[in-house]
Formats: C-alpha cells, structure tokens, sequence
C-alpha cells in the first residue's frame, strides 16, 4: 500500500495516460460493434460445438456464476440483453429485454439475485438501480439514485454484507454508496476517475477501485483510499475470487496491458503465468466454482476487428479457454 487519497486527485499529469484510455475504449466498442454485425449470422443459430461458443451480443460489460445453488450458468450482462451458456444449447437470451446492462453483479450468496444499471437500446434515459431475484428474468427499480437517473458503469455488491454497494456511473467522477441494498445512496469520494469496482469477500467496508492511474482500496466504504503498487498506469478491471486472491488487468503508459494477481489479498502481486492473446482491455474478473476465474474484455480478432469475448482460468490464471466470442473467427 503506498500514499493515502481522502479526495479525488486529478493532476495535470495524468492527462496524457486518459486520452490514450478513453481512445482505446472507444476504438474497442466501435469494432466490437462492427464485429457483431459482420461476423455472426443468426441469433440461435448452431451448427457445430464450435458454434456454441458465439454469442449475438455487441459489447460485454459483467460476468459472473451463482457459486451455490442448482444454477450453474454463466452469465454475460451485455450492450444488447442478459446471455447464459448451457452446455447442450450454447448462448441464450434470459427474459425479454434488450437493455444495455452498463452496470452488472450477481449475488455470490443468494442464488437467483442479481443487480444492475444501464439503459434502453435507445438509449432514452437512464434505469437507475435494478434488482432482478428471478435469474434476470425480470427488473424491479428499487431506486433511481440520482436525478435524472443514474447509469452505473461500474458496481460491486458486497458479498459480507448485500445491503453494501457501489456504483460509479459513465466517466468515473463520482462514487455512490449503499447500506440498505440500494433504496438510498450517499456520495464517497474517489481516488481518480474510476473505471473499475470489487468489494472485498469478507470485509464489508472494504472495496478497490481501478482507475485511469492504478489501483486504490478503502476501507472505509470510499471515505479514504490508498494506493495499491500495481503498475504505473490505468486498472481497467480489478475482482475478487476469494479473500485473499484477486485479479487485476494493468495497462501501463507504455507497452500492452496484462494480468497481474495478488494471493494476499493485494498487498503484493505478480504477473500470471496465462495470458489471453491479443487482449486489448480486460474489465472484469469474477468467481466460479471450484475455484474458477472468469475474465471478460475486447481483444484483436485474427481476421481484423474486436472481438468482445468471456474467458475461463481453472488454474489459477495458468491457461485461459474461451467460453464465449461475439466474432466467429476467435473460434
């Protein structure tokens, strides 16, 4: 842990690291988007075990598994609807919407729970805060937190205590947190702007946040942060799989961005073993079962574009296999 933030710091020398951030962000939607549109035929349309793979969204914006329960389906929150992989019928859409679900987590405790944030396909408006307790077949708003309403891009449900969560919208200038499961919200502060959240597993006022300059933690649910000596550079995504082991992608100011982990609980960290190729932006990590870690992020697909793909380590960040591509090339 390093220098100690009780504010949002914005120096000017930063400023060079942000554009090149907020360029390749929105490089990687524009090609995912040009992806999809080129590279998948049909919605429900499989013809071979390879098939199974594809999926008809645009971009991806959360993953994650029930870790207890009789439903062990992946889940993708996604520019275009909610996805779940079966192993017999490959990807499927879950309930009816066609929402952008910017802002994804699901619960690690209770099966069927799920929260999220985001915006009509339209884009007319904003959802606030959603809770779905039915496996995202259907949204009740429990409270728009802001007015207008809010749209998370980033959120994290505490697995020590669901009533805690946060969430920070589109550009990550602000922080917003709950302690009665999303009815009413207050303000923390923030680090940097923030790109990325995961709360710890087992301390409640615990939370890290990556951001456009690295990596901080709080423990105090966002009233102060410290630094966390990760890269010198932006975090683009950062998640717990248990207590102590938690995954970062780092992209340093300069060369390719990689996936570092820490197994003791951040304090020191290493780069793993496994790399996905071609990976452009990693901007979430999440627990399975059996000590599974899943990845989401856009990277280069061998026919040119990007590909917005879900991966699986079963060996602690050894190997990665694909679980899940919008660009039939990636398979």
């Amino acid at each position: 842990m390093g220098k100690k933030y009780s504010q949002a710091k914005l120096s000017k020398g930063k400023s060079h690291t942000k554009t090149i951030l907020i360029a390749g962000i929105i490089i990687a939607i524009v090609g995912g988007i040009a992806a999809y549109l080129t590279m998948y035929d049909q919605e429900g349309t499989v013809t071979n075990n390879k098939d199974l793979l594809v999926g008809p969204w645009m971009d991806i914006h959360g993953v994650g598994v029930f870790l207890s329960g009789t439903d062990d389906s992946l889940y993708l929150a996604t520019h275009n609807g909610l996805f779940k992989k079966n192993a017999d019928s490959g990807w499927t859409r879950v309930g009816s919407e066609t929402t952008d679900f910017m802002g994804f987590t699901i619960s690690q405790t209770r099966e069927g729970v799920m929260y999220s944030s985001g915006h009509p396909p339209a884009m007319n408006g904003n959802l606030g805060f959603r809770k779905s307790t039915d496996g995202g077949i259907t949204w009740q708003t429990i409270s728009y937190v802001t007015d207008p309403p809010v749209d998370f891009h980033a959120m994290t449900a505490s697995p020590a205590d669901e009533n805690i969560i946060y969430g920070s919208p589109g550009g990550g200038t602000s922080l917003y947190v709950t302690n009665d499961g999303g009815r009413t919200w207050n303000t923390a502060s923030i680090p940097d702007r923030i790109i990325s959240l995961a709360a710890h597993p087992l301390d409640k006022n615990t939370v890290f946040a990556g951001t456009v300059s690295g990596l901080f933690s709080s423990s105090d649910q966002g009233k102060n942060w410290n630094s966390v000596d990760v890269v010198n550079g932006a975090v683009l995504g950062v998640g717990f799989i248990d207590g102590n082991t938690v995954y970062a992608f780092a992209s340093p100011q300069q060369g390719n961005g990689y996936i570092v982990k820490s197994t003791d609980g951040g304090s020191t960290w290493i780069k793993t073993q496994g790399q996905i190729p071609q990976a452009e932006a990693l901007f979430n990590f999440a627990p399975g079962r059996s000590g599974d870690v899943y990845a989401i992020g856009m990277q280069k697909a061998p026919l040119g574009g990007i590909a917005a793909s879900v991966y699986k380590s079963g060996d602690g960040g050894q190997s990665w296999t694909l679980e899940g591509t919008n660009n039939k090339s990636m398979v």
